[in-house]
């Protein structure tokens, strides 16, 4: 793939844009550093995993058969998807599309990855996006993943800015149980006061439902 071309060459350029390319069995074709960062960490480059595909890369296999169902949709329709999913304890949407090829090249498709935190932004891309927005049924909760499924409910509603009276009462539970869920929530995340654990909540753009999905590493 030619990596000096002017479109991904703006596009990989843009500030908290992460963009890769992968071919139909999931084999990464292109990744800019953003994207490595997002997905890998600090101490990987795209020279480690150019060429290889998800399973080589170490994706568990839930992320990866939702990944593989999604390019094969995109393969069959032609229909561009927006792609929600919290990664590493952080809400990402990623764009997928297939690539313009002339007849005969092999099917590409290009995913465009952005962190956004729950609030306007994200609200809209939700509720406004032109394409479907799928709901990725697999999380990884990063620093979060310790929580239970209701501490999860209970941060979740905190990063809404809601008090305990109104947590209790969705939850149908005493304010003492739900100050009780703040109090572990503080211990487990290292974390003195509402505040910072509202700001975790929307870093993950944690909903209700999220508590729900199939948890990886």
């Amino acid at each position: 793939m030619n990596t000096d071309n002017t479109f991904f060459s703006l596009l990989s350029q843009e500030p908290g844009t992460g963009v890769s390319v992968l071919d139909r069995d999931a084999r990464l074709l292109y990744i800019n550093d953003e994207a490595v960062r997002m997905f890998f960490g600090d101490d990987t480059t795209s020279a480690d995993i150019v060429g290889k595909d998800l399973h080589e890369m170490g994706f568990p296999e839930e992320w990866i058969k939702e990944r593989i169902d999604l390019i094969r949709e995109i393969e069959r329709t032609g229909q561009e998807i927006l792609l929600r999913t919290i990664w590493n304890g952080l809400q990402q949407f990623s764009w997928m599309r297939s690539l313009s090829c002339e007849d005969g090249d092999p099917f590409r498709v290009l995913v465009v990855t952005r962190r956004v935190s729950a609030g306007a932004e994200a609200e809209r891309l939700l509720l406004e996006s032109e394409m479907p927005v799928i709901q990725s049924e697999v999380t990884g909760l990063g620093v979060l993943k310790e929580l239970t499924r209701r501490e999860l409910e209970v941060l979740a509603l905190i990063g809404q800015g809601l008090t305990a009276k109104e947590i209790a009462e969705l939850m149908h539970r005493s304010v003492k149980t739900v100050e009780n869920h703040r109090i572990a929530l503080g211990a487990k995340l290292k974390k003195s006061n509402k505040v910072e654990l509202a700001l975790m909540a929307r870093a993950a753009g944690l909903k209700v439902e999220d508590s729900d999905r199939q948890r990886v590493r």
